[in-house]
Parts: C-alpha cells; structure tokens; sequence
C-alpha cells in the first residue's frame, strides 16, 4: 500500500526488514532533500516530478544509511518498457547492504529518439544532483536489455559515469575499444542475447581488462538479487582501487574466504569450468588488492585439465552451431510453411529435455531467439501494413513462446487491423490474462494505443 506526500510529490512504500550493514534506527531526525521536502530514508519514492523540467518523472530508493551528511554513491537503472520502480523494488535490500542510492528512469525506453533520451538522461541526472545528496565521484549506470545498451551509451556520453552493470544485452564491440569505465556483464544462460555476452567476456578476457562477468541459471529478464549482488561487488572494488572509497578490509577478506570456498566446492564436484570462472573473477577483483599468485597456478592447473579442455572444446562447437541455426531460422521465418515450423518447434522442444545441459541449453535459446525475432519481425509488418506477412509470423511467435502475452497482443493488434473485433478482444484478454500489465506505457504509442482503447471499448 502507497501513501502520498504532497510535499515533494513523494509516494512512499510500506517498512521492510532491514538486513544490510546498516542499523535501523527509531526517533530519527527530521530528514529533508536539498529542496526543502521532507522524506524518509529506507523509502521508495515512485513518480517523482519536477516543477521546472517536464522531462523528468522517475522512482528513487534512498537506503537506510541516507542522512542527507554523508555522499552516497547512486545507481541509475533504465528498464526497456520505462518501469523505473521495478529494478529498484528488485535491489533495494542490496541498495541497504552496500549504502547505495537507486533511481529508476519512468520515461527512457526502448524506440525513442537519441537525442530526446540523451536530452531525459540529462534532466534525471541534474533533478538528482538538486535534490539528493550523492556522490560524484561514484555515479553507475545500469539496464536491461535494450535499457543496458541505453546504460552503456550514458556511460560512453558522460565521463562522471564511472561504471555499468549491463544486463540481458552486451556491450557494443569496435576494434581498439576500451571502455572508459568499469564494466559488470550479466546474462542468463537461456537469453537470447547469451551468445553476444559471451562474445563480450572472451574479447574482455583476451584483451586482459578488469571487469565482472555474471551467468544466472535463467531466460531474458533482470537477473535475480545474488546475480545483482556481483554488480555492487564489482562497483566497489572498482571505487576501492582507484580510490575513490576508503579500503574494506574485513569486507574483502570475506568475499575472498567466499571464493575460495567457491573454488574448492567446485573442484570436489569436478566442475572445471565453473571452477575456471570464478578463478578468472577472484584474479580480476583482487589484482592489486591481495597476493594472486596461488590463483593463478591454480588457474592454470585447472585449463590444463582434459575435463576442462573438453569442455571448452564442445561449448565452442555447440556455440557455432548455435550461430548457424539462428541465421537459418531467421530465413525460415520468411520462407518455410507452418508445418515445417510444428515439425521443426517439436523437434527443439523434444532435445530441451536432452540430459546434456549444454545441448539443453542451445536449444531454449534457440527458441527464445525465434520468439524475439517472431516479434520484432511482426511489429514491422503491422507498422508497414503487411498483413498477410504478418500473421504467418505471429502463428509462429504463438508457436514458439505460447505463454508469451505479447505473442497475444500482436495477434490482437492484427484483428484489430483486420476489423475483426470479436478476435481482437479474445487475443487482447488472453495477453492480460498472460500477464500483460503495461496499458499506460503502451497507450504513449499511437499504434498501440488505439488497440487499447478499442480492446478496451469493445468490453
């Protein structure tokens, strides 16, 4: 339940519990932000306006250690459908273990114009600077999907960015490119966009740049509260070596302690190229930090290893294959019947069940990237009148990812076109009854806002 305050035009979520490195503490003093409102912290603020810019409307989490004295470093997300408050109700227990301030962009998405969502980053970073106190010598960006690309681009336009935590979709790689700022890559091992992650960890890895990886056991969405945990870690190890924070001793002997623990469980169990991972993370995080030296036998001792050998041999030869079949499926799409893709979608769903993981693996994300492709494919065919097109692909999209509400949504738009109402509303109810919740998002885009409102007025 949400109480408003006028003052500030705050909204304010219930109290949760506590669990970070910071106390909470009763009879706190009155708290006001630089422009005189009072708030809370240990808060989330969603819709946040501002009187003097129409460009700025977004959520913000203060964690509990803000007292409005002490500078607190800020993380900035951008969700792809411009849900500001969803990544911050996701992290804010880690917002209260590492004392970080979080804000969420409600209106930088995916499809708007370069220069109008480099001109609402510009705004949200100054109504943040005016009315917070954070730390400028500590400002991350971070996003998923096409909001990580987004991130990455802020990141590359404003040298006060010091870091990213891409999620769901992977630096743009150019020849020669450095980045000027710390990077965290995370991804899910069944995402689409895995393969273009891992593209990104090879070349950082050949290259030798300092950088946090994360693979969580999971599809295209933000990954989960221990998969985040790692961007935090990595933000401030980054802080900590070019000091920008003080040193933590007693938190890195921890985290060091929890690697190797790591190490050694993955070793007992003959997992070579875990194992190799997380000795590739602990040497990238604590170069400069603590002696590596054991870390790196260790490393090499562990690629020496035929399991592991092997290993890296097959994932490279399924990643090829993997490769090849996206770009045959995509042709497909345009060229095959829908017979060949029931016969072809029963075939990949039958190897998902394979006891190969790896082989599992490929598969899920096969039809995860058709799924995408299915959509991106449709929406160009509606926006451009192809009909007919268009509902061939939305057959498959259906196929491949049936509880999929956006799959329902295109196929409710189509019928819309087709002036066939009653079809129109049973798709537009089979996506909300999926899940679909984003009618005010949507309603900002005139294709689908008349959809909307014709599903809407056909009830």
């Amino acid at each position: 339940m949400q109480q408003k305050i006028k003052s500030g035009k705050i909204f304010v979520t219930g109290f949760f519990l506590f669990l970070g490195l910071f106390s909470c503490k009763t009879n706190t003093p009155e708290l006001k932000d630089k422009a005189g409102a009072l708030i809370q912290a240990d808060n989330l603020y969603t819709n946040q306006t501002s009187d003097n810019d129409s460009l700025v409307n977004y959520s913000i989490y203060l964690p509990s250690g803000y007292n409005g004295k002490v500078a607190l470093p800020v993380v900035f997300f951008f969700d792809p459908k411009g849900n500001g408050t969803l990544p911050l109700s996701n992290y804010k227990e880690l917002a209260n273990k590492f004392g970080y301030i979080l804000v969420g962009s409600n209106l930088i998405k995916n499809g708007l114009p370069a220069t109008y969502t480099s001109a609402l980053f510009e705004a949200l970073l100054n109504e943040v600077r005016s009315r917070f106190l954070i730390d400028e010598k500590r400002m991350f960006t971070s996003g998923f999907s096409g909001g990580a690309k987004l991130a990455i681009l802020f990141a590359q336009q404003y040298p006060e960015i010091i870091g990213v935590a891409a999620c769901g979709a992977s630096l743009p790689l150019m020849s020669n490119h450095e980045p000027t700022y710390y990077y965290v890559g995370i991804v899910g091992d069944k995402d689409f966009n895995y393969l273009e992650s891992y593209q990104t960890f090879s070349v950082f890895d050949q290259k030798g740049y300092d950088y946090t990886s994360v693979v969580f056991n999971g599809d295209h969405k933000w990954p989960p509260l221990a998969s985040f945990e790692s961007a935090f870690t990595g933000f401030e190890i980054y802080s900590i070596k070019t000091e920008r924070t003080s040193k933590n001793d007693a938190w890195l002997n921890k985290l060091w302690n929890q690697m190797q623990d790591s190490i050694l469980a993955q070793e007992n169990r003959g997992d070579y190229f875990s194992q190799q991972q997380t000795l590739r993370q602990a040497l990238r995080w604590f170069y400069g930090l603590k002696s590596i030296k054991d870390l790196r036998q260790q490393e090499i001792r562990v690629q020496n290893h035929p399991d592991f050998i092997n290993r890296v041999n097959k994932k490279q030869r399924l990643i090829k294959k993997e490769v090849s079949l996206r770009s045959e499926f995509i042709r497909a799409i345009e060229q095959r019947d829908l017979d060949w893709w029931r016969s072809e979608v029963e075939n990949i769903r039958k190897t998902i069940t394979n006891e190969d993981l790896e082989v599992a693996l490929v598969s899920e994300r096969l039809l995860n990237y058709i799924s995408m492709a299915s959509y991106m494919l449709t929406k160009t065919d509606l926006d451009d009148g192809k009909l007919d097109e268009a509902y061939k692909k939305i057959q498959i999209y259906q196929m491949v990812d049936p509880e999929n509400p956006d799959a329902y949504l295109m196929a409710a738009r189509y019928f819309m076109l087709m002036e066939d109402t009653e079809a129109m509303g049973a798709n537009f109810d089979k996506a909300k009854m999926l899940g679909f919740t984003y009618f005010e998002t949507y309603k900002k885009e005139s294709s689908w806002r008349l959809l909307i409102e014709a599903a809407e007025k056909s009830r």
